[in-house]
């Protein structure tokens, strides 16, 4: 599960937000290293320069194939294409497994035609 921060802008406390969005914000410049930041599970105030984001920062460089998917697309559209995606290999096994004899003959007859006009 992904860590929570508030941050303080001055004006206002913000949060919580994750690890993630300190990152982006941070790589916008809406935040700086002397920003204060506070974990949502604690009360002690620190500024982000002092802050392990590493996790978050590799995160964000090199998102997951999943972390990628829900960023363009939603869950039920995922749903949807990974549900056809199981009726369509379960239509072809079964395909296959009814059709497979007739499939070998069909090879056969191949082979057999390549090796007579050959």
């Amino acid at each position: 599960m992904a860590r929570k921060f508030f941050y303080d802008t001055g004006e206002q406390k913000v949060g919580p937000v994750t690890g993630n969005r300190l990152v982006q914000l941070r790589a916008r410049g809406e935040i700086n290293n002397a920003t204060w930041v506070r974990r949502a599970d604690s009360s002690t105030w620190r500024p982000l320069g002092s802050v392990d984001l590493r996790a978050e920062e590799e995160q964000e460089a090199n998102p997951s194939l999943w972390r990628l998917l829900l960023s363009h697309f939603s869950w039920q559209s995922i749903l949807l294409a990974v549900s056809l995606g199981i009726i369509i290999i379960i239509c072809l096994i079964g395909l296959i497994s009814f059709a497979w004899p007739l499939l070998l003959i069909l090879f056969i007859f191949i082979l057999l035609h390549r090796l007579t006009h050959s």
